[in-house]
């Protein structure tokens, strides 16, 4: 996102943070140098940390997800799943509302994250295009990494500058600072859960036990528990939350008035109630209130030590910065591509002068050569009810051809995003194309919260 203006569209990565428990001890990562070190550049894509990563000699992007304890693998190519070794088959359940998934597992793979090797790595294989992130994020996603990644290193991020600092868990060392907290971290299943304090209303602060989900775009989920004063605020809204590996997920959207870690305070914090229905399958610590997302972690400067459970923050230059939403009510996704006319080519070139009058008159002839090129093509993949987006016609499955005058393959979902969740009241153009009929639309972004 800009910085956190698109929650609706990354939220589906969470949505895998309660799939799996079990874990395989091969699954050990070493650093290949004598430095014990090394530094990893990431892209960061709806503030979601983006890797490229070497499956058995073949590189692929993956997501590294603290909410996450297996290895995760999906939308592969025929060519892609030839990678893997002696796959079995599984079935899968997670949030949202579907039947298991058929899955895959593979044991004995390679991987390398920079300067880190897991020689013997276990995975789970998501079939087909069933489960495709990708088009969702408008990025190539080829799985998720968390546990077996975390485990055997203390991880040090600077979401600003987009890389992180990876060293072996008895290299890293804690420096003396003033303006850091350092948050115990307790774990279930392999997966770290952080205290922190929410207020709700206004009202006095209430202890939450949030599972620690880098992989999560938003800022905050919280799962209603009225007995110890964790409610749904009067002002919100029902939404499309995210995309589940079991469908879709849905709940509300609301605004709380402070999320507290340590010193550190965020106020008038964008917040996500999942209903009861997509959380009935998900398996969890019994204790936990929520999840913390990437929206809050990329305000800080972060170490993440499971090894010494510690997960120390710092604020960077993103803190004071307003937490926004989607204001439109349409979630828009990545429906393959298109072939687009360009700017045709011109080329003069001399060719031989036949007449014996124009003696010495140098003829040139032009030919015009027509390029093509494949660009993003979209579609709209969910539309929130009585929204200005729903108000204004808009329709799930149409293709959108323009945006605020513009080709809408001129940008990225990101960058729609951002037009999105911008400013209340900026007027919205689109063109979309509806069984084979251009059809204007037209709306202005709504503030609900």
């Amino acid at each position: 996102m800009i910085c956190y203006k698109h929650p609706s569209v990354w939220i589906i990565i969470i949505l895998i943070s309660a799939i799996f428990s079990n874990t395989f001890s091969q699954n050990e990562f070493v650093i290949e140098n004598d430095k014990g070190k090394f530094k990893q550049k990431f892209d960061l894509v709806n503030d979601l940390v983006i890797l490229p990563v070497e499956v058995n000699g073949r590189e692929m992007s993956f997501l590294l997800d603290t909410g996450v304890n297996s290895t995760i693998l999906f939308s592969l190519s025929s060519e892609d799943s030839a990678t893997v070794n002696n796959p079995m088959t599984v079935y899968l359940k997670g949030m949202g509302v579907g039947k298991p998934l058929r899955a895959l597992k593979s044991n004995h793979n390679e991987f390398k994250v920079g300067e880190a090797v897991s020689k013997d790595h276990s995975i789970y294989i998501i079939e087909g295009q069933v489960f495709s992130i990708s088009n969702r994020l408008g990025y190539p996603l080829n799985g998720i990494l968390g546990y077996d990644f975390f485990k055997d290193f203390v991880v040090e991020f600077n979401y600003k500058r987009k890389f992180m600092w990876v060293y072996m868990k008895d290299e890293y060392e804690y420096k003396r600072c003033r303006r850091c907290v350092d948050l115990p971290l307790n774990f279930y299943k392999n997966k770290p859960y952080v205290e922190a304090e929410v207020s709700i209303e206004g009202e006095d602060a209430h202890q939450v036990d949030l599972l620690l989900d880098s992989g999560s775009g938003d800022a905050l989920w919280l799962f209603s528990d009225e007995e110890n004063g964790i409610y749904l605020p009067e002002k919100s809204f029902a939404d499309f939350l995210g995309f589940g590996i079991s469908g879709s997920v849905y709940g509300h959207r609301s605004r709380i008035s402070s999320l507290s870690l340590g010193k550190y305070e965020l106020k008038d914090i964008t917040v996500s109630y999942p209903d009861s229905l997509s959380l009935e399958t998900v398996s969890s610590f019994e204790e936990r209130n929520g999840s913390v997302g990437a929206q809050v972690l990329k305000r800080f400067h972060s170490v993440v030590d499971y090894k010494g459970r510690n997960l120390r923050l710092k604020p960077n230059n993103n803190f004071h910065d307003p937490f926004e939403y989607n204001m439109s009510g349409v979630i828009i996704k990545h429906s393959g591509y298109q072939v687009v006319k360009s700017a045709a080519a011109s080329n003069s070139f001399q060719i031989q002068n036949d007449d014996p009058s124009n003696e010495g008159t140098k003829v040139y002839q032009t030919t015009r050569q027509v390029i093509y090129s494949l660009e993003p093509s979209y579609e709209v993949a969910e539309i929130r009810p009585d929204s200005p987006a729903e108000m204004s016609g808009l329709k799930i499955g149409d293709k959108i051809i323009k945006l605020n005058g513009r080709p809408a393959y001129k940008y990225n979902l990101q960058k729609i995003s951002e037009i999105f969740s911008s400013k209340e009241g900026k007027r919205i153009k689109m063109e979309v194309l509806r069984e084979g009929k251009a059809i204007e639309i037209e709306f202005r972004l709504e503030r609900i919260l």
